[in-house]
């Protein structure tokens, strides 16, 4: 992708369509900043209404009582919600286009949120805050496919690193509103204030500023620079993809059936330093609880530089070879979860504890956006938000699983040393198939 002030001969995409080099600038523009920055803009708000309950939870088990057990099921019931939501909403963002699926999961998870702060037993937020999983799930696998609708295999990669940068600002933006907010007024504040003073208002101007497709903003569809996966996809019959049919010719394919295993490793991962990480400070950095929120905030803030630069490396460098870009941070993400895993907070020192979670976040969320960008390959303009929305159910049936495996890991063994390096060991199986993926 190029800056919107870029010269029309960057842009073979566009050539034959018949196009002016003034529409040709006008078609960059509106793709890079009413498409690509204007959903990345309103996606940095969008983990307001779900990482919320990673940063209150050692408030949350302190006012209701509850154990760290039962704070992992209701993480849980959220992500495993939120899988089954991902992997519907992508067919159907292929089929109705992603406007009106951002506004469902936007509007949604602000009422969700609202009722959850107002239940005082587990059961009472358990209910709400899975129903909320399942409406946040609406939005990824369109916003993806939308993305996809405006940009080529050979320019996709950098487009949709933006866009999954968004996740990690998301994160950041998560970590100093919603931190910012229980550490001085607590956690029930912390679920309605910051949704509908940003996720709310951001999602109504979506509305007004995206088009699912060039067509509906006047434009031509462009062409496909590359032959490959994208242009197989493509070229199917609409009668081919129907239904159920898209995702059955998905799952016969066994390199994006590996896929989606090595994202299921990834969120156990991503989601498990994102849950715990608070938890992690709490009882081991020895600083005070209302400290944690800004001492975790180097996690989110290196999840912010990770899928823009793998966005970039995976188009510019590895020639849009995805597997090679997804190995490489998955190697470095392991070697970062065993030095967490073998020194003490308190031996290594807080600097380089800071920077290890710099580099987590840089690598665990760069993987993610290869991934979701390699689903898109795989899907092309027809299927990508259904190859998405499959890629993210594994991902979310990963991020399900870590609430229960490292709720259960400290039940049983009250060790950190186990949990990072379980979530190393997922990481290394997945490593071997995004290897085994290579084109």
């Amino acid at each position: 992708m190029n800056a919107p002030n870029s010269q029309a001969s960057k842009w073979p995409e566009f050539e034959g369509l018949g196009l002016s080099e003034p529409q040709k600038v006008a078609y960059n523009r509106f793709r890079f900043w009413r498409i690509v920055i204007a959903c990345s803009i309103w996606y940095s708000f969008y983990y307001l209404g779900r990482l919320n309950w990673g940063i209150c939870m050692p408030w949350i088990i302190k006012d209701l009582n509850i154990s760290k057990m039962d704070a992992g099921i209701v993480a849980t019931g959220l992500l495993w919600s939120y899988a089954v939501g991902s992997f519907i909403a992508g067919r159907l963002g292929d089929k109705y286009g992603p406007r009106i699926m951002q506004t469902i999961g936007g509007v949604g998870t602000t009422i969700l949120n609202i009722v959850t702060s107002l239940q005082s037993t587990l059961t009472g937020i358990f209910i709400p805050f899975t129903i909320n999983g399942f409406v946040q799930g609406q939005v990824y696998a369109p916003t993806n496919m939308l993305i996809s609708q405006w940009y080529p295999k050979a320019r996709r990669g950098f487009a949709t690193g933006i866009f999954g940068t968004s996740m990690g600002v998301s994160s950041l933006v998560a970590w100093a509103i919603t931190g910012y907010v229980v550490a001085n007024y607590g956690w029930r504040d912390a679920f309605v204030w910051p949704l509908l003073i940003f996720t709310l208002p951001s999602t109504l101007a979506l509305w007004f500023l995206v088009r699912n497709k060039p067509q509906d903003a006047g434009f031509p569809a462009y062409q496909e620079l590359t032959v490959g996966i994208s242009t197989q996809a493509e070229a199917l019959k609409s009668e081919d993809i129907k239904g159920a049919k898209a995702w059955l010719l998905l799952f016969k394919n066994w390199k994006f059936l590996f896929l989606c295993v090595a994202s299921f490793t990834v969120y156990i991962g991503r989601f498990g330093l994102l849950t715990w990480l608070p938890l992690f400070y709490a009882e081991t950095a020895g600083i005070k609880l209302k400290d944690v929120p800004i001492m975790t905030f180097a996690l989110p803030l290196g999840m912010m530089l990770g899928p823009i630069s793998a966005g970039w490396l995976s188009d510019k460098i590895f020639k849009s070879k995805r597997y090679q870009m997804i190995c490489t941070y998955f190697v470095g993400c392991v070697v970062v979860l065993l030095l967490m895993a073998f020194i003490p907070i308190k031996v290594m020192g807080i600097e380089l504890a800071i920077a290890l979670q710099v580099l987590a976040g840089l690598f665990v969320l760069g993987i993610n956006g290869a991934l979701f960008t390699a689903a898109c390959d795989f899907g092309g303009r027809t299927m990508a938000g259904t190859a998405v929305g499959t890629i993210n159910f594994f991902n979310y049936l990963g991020s399900g699983v870590q609430g229960i495996l490292i709720g259960g890991i400290l039940m049983a063994t009250g060790s950190w040393t186990v949990v990072f390096g379980s979530i190393a060991g997922f990481m290394i199986v997945g490593t071997v198939l995004a290897f085994l993926t290579k084109e």
